[in-house]
């Protein structure tokens, strides 16, 4: 049975009977002019609440969290960040790649780069595994900022996410770049949604990313969200141009925190992504099994 849970100052606490019962049955009507914020109230006041657990610390002991929202869609913005952009056409350099120079090409771009990242199935909660693709050898965590789309596909809400990418891939074509960001459990999201105005200054947060291996913390990178090169609304204006996306859709907004491009997750690798205002999100890796071929070659 799932329900609904909303937090405030720490204390946890559930609608009672008659409330939505799902996240997107709550997101309904919300949008930029009707906040994420004032429909909890609405409801707190309609049909009441209780208490559920005494703080976040029993919330995680009950292991009864799933993911914030079961998104109908879920893409995502790149090279919004002006180190990731470095960074990258710095590894196609190094790999003499056609591509040299992509990167800041679309950085620099009136455009920005927006892409399909899949749909509820292919996005995972916090503290379930994350899945490697089995034709990839070099996949990288990317840490993100993640919108909630309201009905007007303008943001309501803030999660955080975990945007796997299959990096080898990425770089051997951009035409393979579905393949390089599409799979079940390709990305995780959580722990919470807070809604749009509880985060006053969306540009003056930290987001950091960790990975341990083996007990021990072998990647920590850190980015500040003031770095991104456009803003949150021009991100979605790119999203919803002649696209209708359905409200509770997500918008992932670039990675800042920049991963060494020699680096690769193995199986049982932990990524740990957090932000002060939205929490902690946990995932450990896994990789998925390898389909053999069944037809026949030309």
């Amino acid at each position: 049975m799932f329900f609904l849970i909303f937090i405030e100052d720490g204390v946890v606490y559930k609608f009672n009977e008659g409330a939505p019962k799902t996240t997107l049955d709550l997101l309904k009507g919300c949008s930029g002019t009707y906040a994420l914020s004032n429909k909890i109230e609405s409801l707190k006041n309609l049909y009441g609440y209780k208490l559920f657990c005494e703080n976040l610390d029993q919330l995680f002991k009950k292991e009864c969290i799933t993911k914030p929202i079961a998104p109908p869609e879920v893409w995502a913005v790149g090279v919004t960040y002006k180190r990731q952009a470095m960074e990258h056409d710095a590894d196609l350099k190094k790999k003499k790649s056609a591509s040299k120079g992509l990167y800041s090409y679309v950085y620099a771009s009136e455009r920005a780069e927006v892409f399909f990242k899949g749909f509820n199935r292919t996005c995972v909660s916090s503290l379930s595994p994350l899945y490697l693709r089995a034709d990839s050898s070099q996949t990288m965590p990317e840490a993100e900022m993640v919108i909630v789309l309201g009905e007007d596909s303008m943001p309501i809400g803030y999660t955080l996410g975990n945007d796997l990418t299959a990096w080898d891939i990425e770089t051997e074509s951009p035409l393979f770049l579905n393949q390089a960001k599409i799979w079940d459990g390709c990305a995780s999201i959580g722990p919470f949604i807070i809604p749009a105005d509880q985060i006053p200054n969306p540009y003056d947060c930290n987001l950091i990313c960790k990975v341990v291996r083996n007990g021990k913390i072998i990647i920590n990178s850190i980015g500040e969200t003031s770095q991104l090169k456009r803003s949150l609304e021009e991100l979605c204006y790119f999203l919803k141009l002649n696209n209708k996306v359905p409200c509770g859709s997500l918008l992932f907004t670039g990675t800042a925190c920049v991963i060494p491009h020699d680096f690769a997750l193995l199986e049982n690798d932990e990524v740990i992504i957090e932000m002060e205002e939205i929490g902690q999100l946990r995932n450990t890796i896994i990789k998925h099994k390898k389909i053999e071929r069944d037809y026949n070659t030309r």
